[in-house]
């Protein structure tokens, strides 16, 4: 390899494209043997890669437009739109030149020109890049004259773009317009794909790939921010909770025991406890006594039986680890919506459940069976609408909790937009996810508005008060008679309080305090009067 230097930056090009271009380079005369020892091996190839990928789109650009005009000037011609002349073109090369300070690169013919120059030979111009401004003209296009001239040229003219190599592997951005039916798109290319693209940027494919990829990436950019953190805002009614001893039966059978709160959450959400199948699980595999068919099983039991079935397998595929492993919980929920099938290609496709591809797989359904309607993609949140994790354990929903930082699920939840003080939202938060929300417990952001409603229905209680698990602790870090900070008590052993509270230091902890600490200042009792 020799070094080039220009006015721009430095360029390194092979002997063999020297030889090729010395019109270019006759005027760079300082050429130098030593090699960047600071540059390292990794470096080095990282540059390599990502100019080889500028190089290889900007090349495959050009040869999507040039054929592209191409196409329009041939179907113009069929419409007898077309000037009956035909240009002449031939012996096309290459030309660089310089002026004020910026590069241009044009195809020209060594032939005498037509007398007029506009009619002679075909002008097409692209713009590759924002910042650079670089029009590239060119008349009869070569694809192998013009690949080794542009990759000399490109070198050129963005060699000096890499200027971190930490930064070398995060893509370049590129623009892309058409001819006749014009076509606009940005896209950004994905660090650690470099060698992929490499090999799939071709001429047709190239370009379908990379604008397939942006619609892909713009849907789910806009459906994508999923969160795992269940926030039940409606109450079960009185004909699923009339079931419950039915749906503990089945759920000890098919080992669902931990999950009766969410089975129950289903029914809520599959018919409100309605009709003879309760579960809607008629169509479901595990039907073998009743038509497979929408409300064919009349035996609401049999229902339960078969739902909670199928179900446990949804459970067992989607790998749920327990009451509040929301991720999993997602995933195994919108398999008993979709089928089974929807559990492994999520998995497979995109590493668990999103909003995003439970959208997409309905679509693709409805597109292959040919129907308007395939699942519910929403299933997931309706189902969660109704399911109360700590089934009135608020020590339990609090417990699970443990670890958060920043309290975003909380505070946001609450309906904040950006971050807050949000232990009192912690507990209110803990208060919905159990069932106690405005029956024992208040919704309050601020702590003096919690202890404002304890006292006023009759719940308060001074730092005097030995406490029960669920309590809600009060705190005063000043003593001076103003609260600051709120938490829930675990448990009460050998005259120490174990508490849990958000936000202590912008986390969720649990912590310890003596009974007769001077930091508590009171009591919210936690039981109905």
């Amino acid at each position: 390899m020799k070094t080039i230097k220009t006015k721009e930056t430095n360029h390194h090009i092979s002997t063999l494209d020297k030889k090729q271009d010395t019109k270019f380079f006759d005027k760079k005369k300082d050429i130098s043997e030593k090699k960047n020892q600071d540059e390292s091996e990794e470096t080095t190839s990282q540059r390599y890669a990502v100019n080889k990928v500028v190089n290889r789109g900007k090349i495959t650009t050009a040869e999507t437009v040039f054929r592209g005009k191409q196409y329009v000037k041939r179907k113009a011609k069929e419409q007898g739109k077309l000037r009956k002349d035909r240009i002449k073109t031939s012996n096309t090369q290459l030309e660089i030149k310089t002026k004020n300070g910026k590069d241009t690169v044009r195809h020209v013919n060594d032939n005498a020109r037509l007398p007029s120059e506009k009619k002679a030979r075909l002008s097409h111009s692209k713009t590759y890049h924002n910042d650079s401004k670089i029009k590239v003209k060119f008349q009869n296009y070569n694809p192998d004259n013009y690949s080794k001239k542009m990759k000399l040229f490109m070198l050129h003219k963005h060699k000096n773009k890499v200027k971190n190599a930490n930064k070398a592997s995060s893509g370049a951005k590129k623009r892309i317009r058409g001819a006749g039916k014009v076509i606009k798109g940005s896209f950004t290319v994905v660090r650690k794909t470099v060698t992929g693209i490499n090999n799939l940027i071709t001429f047709g494919t190239g370009l379908i790939l990379l604008i397939i990829i942006t619609l892909f990436i713009g849907v789910f950019g806009a459906l994508s921010d999923d969160s795992t953190i269940n926030s039940a805002t409606l109450p079960l009614n009185d004909k699923v909770i009339e079931y419950r001893e039915t749906i503990e039966t089945y759920a000890k059978r098919y080992d669902m025991e931990e999950y009766v709160s969410l089975i129950q959450a289903v029914m809520m959400q599959e018919s409100g406890g309605e009709g003879s199948d309760p579960m809607q699980s008629s169509e479901c595999e595990y039907n073998e006594k009743y038509p497979k068919k929408p409300n064919g099983i009349t035996d609401a039991n049999y229902s339960i039986e078969v739902g909670i079935h199928y179900l446990s397998d949804c459970f067992k595929l989607a790998e749920v680890s327990g009451p509040y492993d929301m991720e999993h919980l997602s995933l195994a929920l919108q398999g008993y919506n979709y089928g089974k099938g929807y559990i492994s290609w999520a998995v497979d496709y995109f590493s668990g459940y999103t909003r995003a591809n439970a959208k997409v797989y309905s679509d693709e359904k409805k597109a292959e069976l040919q129907t308007n309607v395939y699942g519910d993609p929403q299933y997931v949140s309706h189902v969660f609408q109704y399911y109360h994790l700590g089934n009135g354990d608020i020590v339990m929903v609090a417990k699970s909790q443990v670890g958060n930082v920043g309290g975003k699920p909380y505070w946001q939840w609450y309906g904040f937009t950006s971050h807050v003080e949000w232990c009192a939202c912690f507990v209110s938060w803990c208060a919905n996810e159990s069932g106690q929300l405005n029956v024992t417990i208040p919704k309050f952001a601020r702590v003096e508005d919690g202890i404002k409603w304890f006292r006023e229905n009759e719940k308060w209680q001074d730092k005097s008060y030995i406490p029960d698990s669920g309590d809600i602790i009060f705190f005063d870090w000043n003593s001076d008679n103003d609260p600051d900070h709120v938490g829930i008590v675990e448990k009460v052993e050998n005259n120490i309080i174990h508490t849990i509270e958000g936000n202590s230091k912008d986390k969720c902890t649990q912590k310890e305090y003596n009974q007769d600490s001077k930091l508590l200042f009171g009591y919210g009792i936690n039981k109905e009067s």
